[in-house]
């Protein structure tokens, strides 16, 4: 193992990099983990200082190491200045997506780091990509080049794919040379804690398939590949359906605008171009704060179900041809994927590299205008 120091600049100072109660997010944590005193956190882009400065004040009173004289900058263009020529090991891109994955003067951010890090050996995306909808004008595409002519790693952080589970899929699929005749994704929220406006608002935060099940659609490519976003067809239960009143909301959606309401349920199929077929059912409708997702996939003789992706013993069933009715369970303790993710763009080899990353966020837009297409 190389002794050198690993310099890393945080984009963005609130839960993707530095966690948060709800959920296992928290890049800079596993950093720590897999770098010890070499770690050299060199700064914090955020245009919210005093948060910035709250972050690095926590991990020194923590007495965590590479932190003592980590830097605050409120633009890129200021964190450029300082760092100059020094070569960055890892940049990771954590603000949210309204402010990346374009070429307006709101959404380059990605362009402007590039531009201002071109020494950078290693780039890790949030996802999703964007907030806006794919278009010429937006510019994704442009981004899409950029990354790919840096010259180095580049990784969207879709960190489902890293999980353990997922590799067992993978390895039985070409040890026995199957074919995917088929992937099934489930997403059932649990809403009744979720009070923050934006949320539900979907010309806020781009619906809940845009932003929330695009983990599942990244999942689902990673074993279908290609979509042929034409073949998709989507129907959903609307907040003027007599099913889609929900009786635990924590706030008034009164405040939203009836048209920019987000779908309570939604149900999707298209077809990959390999021929296989792909589908996603999304629910807004569990109360309580526990979720459940489940995602299969589904080839000649063999089916795979993988639970509880998102705890830290995802669960997985699988039917072999031998088997017949029974089903084998394997619980894969202590997984984190977002160790995996990272170590495995480090190693050169990212689970989901930006075209990818820019294939799900298509197809999950394809989704959501199919559905309000229908409806219309």
């Amino acid at each position: 193992m190389s002794n050198e120091n690993f310099v890393v600049i945080y984009v963005g100072a609130g839960e993707i990099n530095f966690g948060s109660p709800e959920g296992p997010w928290n890049h800079s944590l596993r950093l720590e983990k897999s770098y010890g005193s070499r770690l050299v956190a060199l700064g914090i882009i955020d245009p919210d200082v005093a948060r910035s400065k709250a972050q690095i004040a926590l991990k020194v009173a923590a007495g965590i190491e590479g932190y003592s004289e980590t830097a605050s900058w409120p633009t890129v263009e200021a964190a450029a200045e300082k760092v100059g020529t020094n070569k960055v090991s890892l940049i990771i891109v954590g603000a949210p997506p309204h402010f990346r994955g374009g070429t307006t003067s709101k959404t380059n951010l990605d362009l402007r780091l590039l531009t201002a890090f071109p020494q950078t050996k290693n780039w890790l995306i949030e996802k999703p990509i964007s907030a806006v909808e794919l278009s010429d004008i937006a510019g994704q595409e442009t981004v899409l080049n950029a990354y790919q002519e840096c010259g180095t790693p580049v990784g969207v952080g879709y960190m489902l794919r890293a999980l353990k589970a997922v590799r067992v899929i993978q390895e039985i699929i070409r040890e026995k040379a199957l074919v995917v005749m088929g992937t099934q994704a489930r997403y059932y929220m649990a809403y009744e804690f979720a009070r923050k406006p934006a949320w539900w608002n979907k010309q806020a935060s781009c619906g809940p398939i845009v932003e929330q099940a695009t983990h599942l659609i990244s999942l689902s490519l990673f074993f279908g590949g290609k979509p042929i976003l034409p073949s998709v067809r989507t129907h959903t239960v609307e907040h003027t359906d007599a099913p889609g009143k929900l009786s635990k909301l924590g706030f008034d959606e009164a405040t939203i605008p009836p048209e920019c309401r987000i779908p309570r349920y939604t149900s999707s199929i298209w077809t990959y171009e390999k021929g296989a077929v792909g589908s996603l059912v999304h629910v807004v409708g569990l109360h309580g704060n526990t979720y459940d997702t489940e995602f299969e996939v589904l080839c000649d003789g063999y089916t795979f179900k993988l639970v509880d992706m998102y705890s830290s013993a995802p669960r997985l069933f699988t039917r072999r041809p031998e088997m017949g009715a029974e089903v084998e369970l394997t619980i894969f303790k202590d997984d984190d994927p977002f160790q995996t993710q990272i170590d495995a763009l480090i190693a050169g080899k990212p689970y989901c590299s930006y075209e990818d990353a820019l294939e799900t966020y298509a197809l999950t837009w394809a989704i959501r205008n199919a559905g309000e297409k229908e409806r219309a």
